[in-house]
């Protein structure tokens, strides 16, 4: 009994002693972008659909050779995947697009003139790799009917071997999808 006592003392002394490492939160920005257009649009941004896989609050990444997928458990986006591009997106358009009203749905009944959706395929994202974004997007009328519709995918590099480094990477393929998003409006 005393053993047993002795080791319950020192499992709780350990217990308490452990402490997982400190989460990291991430976040994507919209600084230093270049404008399209001077046009006056108003746009609503829906929801972006993503994978299960990615539907979850940690990153991410894929091995390059053995495609094995890894989900870093103490490295979190600040909100949930869907919202985080979806207020990339909008905020992209918003620099690029500076004289439009830009605005992030919440709802898929709520719309403006120019409705963005977005549907992620697939992110492969590879440290000290590069990060390929693979999207079906559309852009439709406030009566719902589809204007135009792309498949893309967007690349860019991880310039270091790091979690910053990873996290850039991605905003800069968000960028190029929401360039390519604002370039098409402007010719609408």
């Amino acid at each position: 009994m005393k053993k047993f006592l002795i080791y319950a003392l020192i499992l709780m002394i350990s217990a308490c002693c452990w402490r997982s490492p400190d989460s990291s939160f991430y976040m994507m920005d919209s600084r230093n972008l270049e404008k399209v257009s001077d046009k006056k649009l108003n746009i609503a941004v829906q929801p972006v659909n993503v994978p299960d896989l990615l539907d979850r609050p940690q990153l991410v990444t894929y091995d390059a050779n053995s495609r094995q997928i890894n989900m870093l458990e103490f490295t979190r986006w600040g909100e949930s995947f869907p919202s985080v591009l979806q207020s990339t997106i909008t905020n992209d358009l918003i620099a690029y697009l500076p004289n439009s009203y830009v605005k992030s749905a919440r709802y898929d009944t709520e719309t403006l003139t120019y409705n963005i959706k977005v549907e992620i395929n697939k992110i492969e994202a590879v440290q000290n790799g590069k990060v390929r974004l693979s999207v079906w997007w559309n852009i439709a009328g406030a009566d719902g009917y589809v204007l135009k519709r792309r498949q893309a995918t967007y690349e860019t590099v991880v310039e270091n071997n790091d979690i910053a480094s990873l996290i850039k990477a991605e905003n800069m393929a968000v960028h190029l999808l929401s360039r390519d998003i604002a370039e098409t409006l402007n010719k609408m």
